[in-house]
């Protein structure tokens, strides 16, 4: 499994480095011009299949990707094809792209069935994964702030070790993971502390369980009664105050 990030300005070397392994474990799956599609698409398919192969890989644009990242496997190509695409599809993902919506991006490798990849493309995959959060938790950034409730659960919907997840959130003391934290929860208060389910475009049972009870840990308590507010959400103490309350009572 991949190693925790001590340092918080790791991340941005890391991402790099990622990416860069990416590219050279993927590298045997080439081009293919000719993709199948869904028979919906016949019309458009030869089309698609010349935008995506009109460049060299790592120069395709958000633009180039928008329609392929979206159906891929699903309408469009087989999951070699997408192994081919996957190391620039996720090098544009870690710059939060506006057009890139993350869970469907991620959530392609559980429709490949990602984990039974040959280990060295697994390892590649979820190295990428647990850097891109890492990144996601010590950056400050208000593009950042604004994706993070996408992101979180996007990367917790794919990647196989939740509680290494929430370990980096530890790791990572810093002001605005603490805050980002803290808004998630009063944002999803409901599912999160009530039906005790991590929210996503798909409920995640597992997952909230596990976060629900590390919510309650009295480290992660204490991490909540230290949150600054933000100026983009001034009223996060006042609705903060009650959720502590709710984690503190005996189950």
């Amino acid at each position: 499994m991949t190693q925790i990030l001590s340092s918080p300005n790791a991340p941005d070397s890391e991402i790099h480095d990622s990416i860069g392994q990416l590219y050279k474990v993927f590298t045997k799956y080439p081009s293919n011009p000719k993709m199948d599609g869904s028979p919906y698409f016949q019309e458009e398919i030869t089309q698609w299949n010349r935008l995506v192969a009109a460049k060299p890989l790592r120069e395709l644009s958000v633009d180039d990707l928008q329609v392929y990242y979206f159906k891929a496997m699903t309408t469009w190509g087989e999951v070699n094809d997408f192994k081919h695409f996957l190391p620039r599809i996720f090098e544009l993902l870690a710059e939060l792209p506006v057009d890139f919506d993350e869970w469907v991006t991620l959530s392609k490798l559980n429709y490949g069935h990602y984990q039974d990849w040959p280990d060295n493309e697994k390892s590649a995959v979820n190295r990428f994964l647990l850097v891109l959060w890492q990144k996601l938790l010590v950056e400050e950034s208000d593009i950042v702030d604004a994706y993070f409730e996408g992101y979180f659960p996007a990367i917790a919907n794919v990647y196989p070790d939740f509680g290494q997840m929430l370990d980096c959130w530890l790791i990572a003391d810093n002001p605005q993971n603490s805050r980002r934290l803290a808004e998630f929860i009063c944002r999803n208060e409901k599912k999160i502390l009530k039906k005790q389910l991590l929210p996503g475009y798909e409920d995640m049972p597992y997952q909230g369980q596990l976060f629900f009870q590390w919510l309650r840990s009295p480290v992660v308590l204490n991490k909540l009664k230290q949150t600054v507010p933000s100026a983009s959400y001034p009223y996060l103490a006042m609705e903060l105050l009650p959720v502590i309350q709710q984690l503190q009572q005996p189950l």
